[in-house]
């Protein structure tokens, strides 16, 4: 399945986001970032593609615990 435009930002928002954060000094800026963050996956990630997703992105996403909520919920 494709994704639509909106499906594309969002991930996009995701990725950069997970990248980023490592790699902030400033630590009230990086506890908002990682809400941000939570927010955007709450939200969107069940519509996400988990294998479209990049290494990095992906450990960040796991350490940070919110890999669970990328794509369809398992049964």
């Amino acid at each position: 399945m494709e994704e639509t435009q909106e499906q594309w930002y969002n991930r996009q928002a995701v990725e950069q986001l997970a990248l980023h954060i490592p790699f902030e000094r400033d630590t009230a800026t990086k506890a908002e970032l990682i809400e941000m963050l939570r927010g955007l996956v709450i939200r969107h990630g069940r519509a996400m593609q988990p294998e479209q997703f990049g290494f990095e992105a992906r450990n960040e996403l796991s350490r940070l615990g919110l890999w669970s909520r990328i794509g369809p919920e398992e049964g």
